[in-house]
């Protein structure tokens, strides 16, 4: 692979060029600092632009012009990292060369499709607008069908409340109704004008070439200079809060959120995924599903997931009500563990197994090719090889370590019952 950057005044385009693969990937990147207030707009706005354009003014039209380009796919993708949002507008193509088309006719599309959507009057095509709106609303709603998404949000949102850890990427129902056609417009126009912008491309292309359409027809020439956060600062309590709710799961959803103080760079990169691997967020094996399912059948599943910019950790799995305290202890008893130092050679060994091969395998997909480009870029991640070298050199005694660094900030249940928080 040929990594190699082009730089303009206002954004960048990367390029990866590689044989590997019949197809190419490309992604226009939008980043920014996050804002509560403005993420239902952006879940609108993004799911809009993907929709058709006023070149394709129908998704009918939009459609047959993907087929005309041998069955592309356009989408858009936002994502929350720590306190700043991405949202990727990703397109999948042939090779041109391939079917012996002009590469000109592949680039422009998604160039063309978000600079020219569908409006009229500095407003969205309103049946667009409508439709999109209700489905955005259904995204939304849907929360509400998935215990283990739903318990983590409210979980956040009473650990850390006002901070972006809380925020919900979808949006939220109360805004809808604030979001206009035209208040819609204004704010894509600020997303022009004021998020970054980064071009990612990989593929068998001349790149030369493919940068210079891309300069040719993504014109944007505002500068930006403003910094973009993307640490969330959240508060660690001294004393454990512990939080009821009633919803009507069919189990009870248990969550604990935990703080993690004064992680150097080196943790925060190579020692905490290491840990959460063995804690919970690896195999079949880990301590959290050893202790709860294996050795006492509370439960089908239980994990935990790292959140590297939050500075948290999150334990969730689902029980029956009558199991509540013995969970709770065995989650308790699972990070004492860590913190004891009861980690086998095995549990470890396989810990960077697992890693190892996640990152290998992430070098058989274009995007998640391009992912790695991207955390290399905007937070200095290590190179692949220099990550899994260090990785491997992750000691025991770092990981407990580590482990005195972790609090126990919060506990929520969520008990089956009427709809509604206690």
């Amino acid at each position: 692979m040929t990594y190699k950057t082009y730089k303009t005044n206002t954004y960048n385009i990367y390029t990866i060029k590689t044989d590997k693969f019949k197809t190419c990937h490309m992604e226009i990147i939008f980043r920014n600092n996050i804002k509560k207030e403005d993420i239902t707009k952006r879940s609108i706005l993004t799911e809009i632009l993907v929709e058709n354009s006023k070149k394709y003014n129908s998704r009918r039209e939009m459609v047959i012009e993907l087929e005309n380009l041998y069955n592309s796919y356009f989408y858009g993708v936002t994502n929350r990292i720590g306190s700043s949002i991405l949202t990727s507008f990703c397109f999948d193509f042939i090779n041109p060369k391939l079917v012996m088309e002009n590469i000109e006719d592949f680039i422009k599309f998604p160039i063309e499709t978000i600079l020219n959507p569908n409006v009229n009057n500095n407003e969205f095509d309103i049946v667009t607008f409508e439709y999109i709106k209700e489905r955005v609303k259904k995204d939304i709603e849907a929360i509400i069908e998935d215990p283990k998404n739903y318990s983590i949000n409210r979980l956040l949102e009473n650990m850390c409340p006002n901070t972006e850890s809380s925020i919900n990427i979808n949006g939220y129902i109360e805004d809808l109704d604030l979001i206009t056609n035209s208040n819609l417009y204004d704010y894509y126009i600020n997303m022009l004008e004021h998020d970054y912008i980064d071009v990612y491309i990989i593929g068998d292309l001349d790149m030369d070439k493919v940068s210079k359409i891309i300069k040719d027809n993504l014109k944007i020439n505002i500068l930006k200079d403003h910094k973009i956060k993307y640490e969330v600062e959240n508060k660690i309590n001294n004393k454990t809060k512990k939080i009821y709710e009633n919803f009507n799961f069919s189990q009870e959803n248990l969550c604990i959120g935990l703080n993690i103080e004064n992680m150097s760079l080196y943790e925060k990169n190579y020692v905490a995924n290491i840990y959460n691997m063995i804690l919970g967020g690896g195999s079949l094996e880990t301590k959290l599903y050893n202790r709860l399912r294996n050795e006492n059948s509370l439960c089908y599943n239980c994990v935990s997931i790292y959140q590297k910019f939050d500075n948290l950790i999150i334990l969730h799995t689902a029980i029956s009500k009558e199991n509540e305290a013995l969970a709770i202890k065995l989650m308790k008893k699972a990070l004492l563990d860590m913190y004891k130092g009861n980690i086998t050679d095995e549990e470890l060994e396989n810990a960077k197994k697992l890693i190892t091969t996640t990152l290998n395998m992430s070098l058989d997909v274009p995007g998640r090719i391009i992912d790695n480009y991207i955390f290399k870029n905007l937070y200095g991640l290590d190179e692949l090889e220099i990550r899994i070298k260090n990785y491997n050199n992750v000691t025991k005694k770092e990981i407990i370590d580590f482990a005195k660094k972790i609090k126990i900030n919060t506990i929520l249940c969520i008990r089956d019952g009427e709809n509604g928080k206690n």
